[in-house]
């Protein structure tokens, strides 16, 4: 059964930039062949993969002597083209919506029972007490970004 090739791949622009260096160019930049960073161009092979220094290497070298910036546009429009799984609709938002006015409502309990007379460490913040405060404040967070992802879909 054949693939479906995918247009942006970060295996394509490794081969585009192994199109511009020479043999030598990519020994001094990266220190390895240039036919082994032509294995990592290869999409099938697993068992090889770039690093991401020499992407960086390889990234700069390309703008020192091209100007161009190959990685960083494949990054660019990889993440401009990327899809969410499935479409939003405006029922989500609303729940996302609601579902962060609980987590808004758990933050302020945490903090009011962490602030409490016979809390353990009565009027003053402990330790604890300001771990599960951050928890509280790392989900309310990640529900805002839930609600920013929702609204980009739309």
């Amino acid at each position: 059964m054949s693939k479906t090739k995918e247009i942006i791949t970060i295996e394509h622009t490794l081969k585009e930039v192994l199109k511009n260096l020479s043999d030598q160019d990519i020994q001094d930049i990266t220190g390895k062949s240039k036919s082994y960073i032509y294995k990592c161009a290869d999409p099938d092979d697993t068992d090889r993969n770039i690093q991401f220094r020499t992407v960086i290497r390889l990234e700069h070298a390309m703008h020192k002597i091209y100007q161009k910036t190959p990685f960083s546009n494949f990054l660019k429009d990889y993440l401009a083209t990327a899809q969410p799984e499935k479409p939003a609709s405006e029922s989500e938002v609303q729940s996302e919506i609601l579902a962060i006015g609980g987590r808004l409502g758990d933050l302020m309990d945490a903090v009011r029972e962490s602030m409490d007379e016979k809390s353990s460490g009565g009027s003053k913040i402990v330790p604890h007490e300001k771990e599960k405060i951050y928890q509280d404040i790392q989900k309310l967070d990640d529900q805002l970004s839930k609600i920013k992802s929702v609204l980009k879909s739309l």
